[in-house]
């Protein structure tokens, strides 16, 4: 497995301020939330993922583009050599500000969609799917690397097969299907049964192989148990070991759904607080518990480490979320207590 001694890729949550409220939101963003950080105080974060040789920064809020200096940022990034994508929900996304992200140097452009009209809308509010969707593509006429999200979760995973049909007829340049994970406001209510889960992953096997042209990515764990032998499989979970988050209070975390705190930038570098972290340790060694440390696809995949941890405080626990342990109950600290599937 992959184990680089710091992360290739970083979220960097610019701030909690949001223009919506959306209720599977892992960062709680609200119109109330913080601006975070100074544009110089950002680019001094920006200048420490450089020297740890982060090659890759997503810019992630809240709502990136509510700040004016998003594509000072994106500059910054660059000039320090990363490439760089941001994430908007389409609210503040005219004409205008597609081609100032274009001009910026704006690597990928990635816009919410969880669902068809219905469905979008019931967790993000009225009107956001029309926004969403004129995001796209004022996005793709500036020329930006367009990109769809897709969260799945118990209320709206069924659509998968119509949301690779609105990416298809829209002539986006990828489909990202995205875990969800039960943090932030999001809550276990809308988290996936795991059978829905191994139904859901298929589909999208399925539609990498129909649709070749459109660049379908997962960040979810399971693939592995699907379809061993694909690229996209290797390495698994890779929280804590090749991405990496940091949040406007400063403290770095093994990923944007895993609010564990490695340490803090107001007390130490970055380059410090990853390389001296016994979470990072832990979570590289992928010594995982329960029916997870005995998969074979252990290393291919892992589990969800921040889905271990949202649900049972143990984030070295068997995955809850897995379709191959789902029939055996587990401890409270996600040991398994019974036979399953995936130590046959």
């Amino acid at each position: 497995m992959f184990r680089p001694s710091f992360p290739l890729h970083f979220v960097f949550i610019l701030g909690y301020r949001c223009n919506l409220a959306c209720t599977h939101c892992s960062s709680n963003a609200d119109s109330g939330g913080s601006l975070g950080y100074s544009t110089s105080e950002a680019r001094a974060i920006l200048r420490q993922m450089a020297e740890i040789g982060v090659v890759d920064v997503a810019f992630s809020g809240g709502e990136p583009l509510l700040r004016r200096d998003l594509e000072d940022l994106i500059r910054s990034a660059r000039d320090e050599g990363m490439s760089t994508g941001t994430s908007t929900n389409g609210y503040a996304m005219t004409e205008r500000r597609a081609r100032s992200l274009k001009a910026a140097g704006l690597d990928r452009l990635q816009v919410s969609l969880d669902g068809t009209r219905e469905a979008h809308e019931r967790v993000r509010g009225n009107g956001s799917f029309d926004r969403a969707v004129t995001a796209i593509r004022r996005g793709l006429q500036a020329g930006l690397r367009t990109h769809i999200c897709f969260t799945a979760m118990r209320s709206n995973a069924h659509l998968l097969p119509s949301m690779i049909d609105i990416a298809l007829e829209l002539g986006v340049d990828g489909f990202n299907l995205s875990q969800f994970v039960p943090t932030g406001r999001g809550t276990s209510v809308e988290a996936l049964a795991p059978r829905t889960a191994k139904r859901l992953l298929q589909t999208w096997l399925d539609a990498k192989v129909q649709f070749p042209a459109l660049h379908l990515t997962a960040h979810s764990s399971g693939l592995a148990a699907l379809s061993p032998a694909a690229e996209h499989c290797r390495g698994g979970c890779q929280a804590g070991i090749s991405i990496g988050c940091i949040t406007p209070a400063g403290d770095v975390t093994p990923c944007v759904m895993f609010p564990l705190s490695l340490g803090n930038l107001k007390d130490r570098p970055l380059a410090e607080i990853w390389a001296t972290s016994p979470t990072v340790r832990a979570l590289k060694s992928r010594k995982v518990k329960g029916a997870c440390g005995t998969c074979a696809h252990r290393i291919q995949c892992g589990g969800c480490r921040a889905g271990a941890w949202a649900l049972t405080g143990d984030m070295m626990a068997e995955d809850p979320s897995c379709w191959l342990i789902s029939d055996t109950p587990f401890d409270a600290k996600g040991n398994n207590v019974g036979e399953t599937a995936c130590r046959t």
